[in-house]
């Protein structure tokens, strides 16, 4: 397994974090000058600082990529897309994780990509935040096991949904508890 691109710590709170349908509404279009918009005529990361603000007071958490941007573009090239906040948190991405023909085939390749790469990291806090993580509940060595690490994004709210808002927080609250009393 590839080493993480920055250091990383494994009992650090970690969120894997899309870009479209989750930072903004739309899909990204590459043009060919390298000039990214989106299909859905949004601006680029409309719903970013909601998550600057939801992960301000939590410095510890690390974040690792799971957009298909990285399909097309440089790592470094797309970390400079985000706000400098949230560009400082990434500490790998999930590109070199390739997943089952079965997963592509039943539309759970992305949740399977993030778990394995969860697991085989040994990661003992996580939470991805994603409009295609499908199929979770039969991800991991019982049914059921993961489902909690997942949040299924409606692609045209992302998150700004409050419910997924809620759960990030509630995730957020929890690790912080759960290391300060441990």
């Amino acid at each position: 397994m590839r080493q993480p691109i920055f250091p990383m710590d494994r009992t650090a709170p970690t969120l894997f974090v899309d870009f479209d349908g989750t930072l903004h509404s739309g899909h990204a279009v590459l043009s060919a000058d390298g000039h990214v918009s989106l299909d859905s005529g949004r601006p680029l990361f409309e719903y970013a600082p909601l998550l600057v603000a939801m992960l301000e007071p939590y410095p510890s958490v690390q974040i690792v990529l799971t957009t298909s941007w990285l399909r097309t573009l440089s790592v470094e090239k797309v970390i400079s897309h985000l706000p400098p906040a949230l560009a400082r948190r990434v500490v790998d991405t999930t590109q070199d994780v390739k997943a089952r023909l079965s997963y592509i085939l039943n539309g759970s390749e992305r949740t399977y990509v993030i778990a394995r790469y969860a697991l085989g990291h040994d990661l003992k806090n996580w939470l991805a935040i994603d409009d295609s993580v499908y199929d979770a509940y039969h991800i991991g060595s019982e049914p059921g096991q993961l489902t909690q690490n997942f949040v299924l994004l409606d692609a045209g709210r992302g998150i700004r949904d409050e419910a997924a808002q809620q759960r990030i927080r509630d995730w957020l609250i929890g690790v912080h508890r759960d290391n300060s009393s441990g």
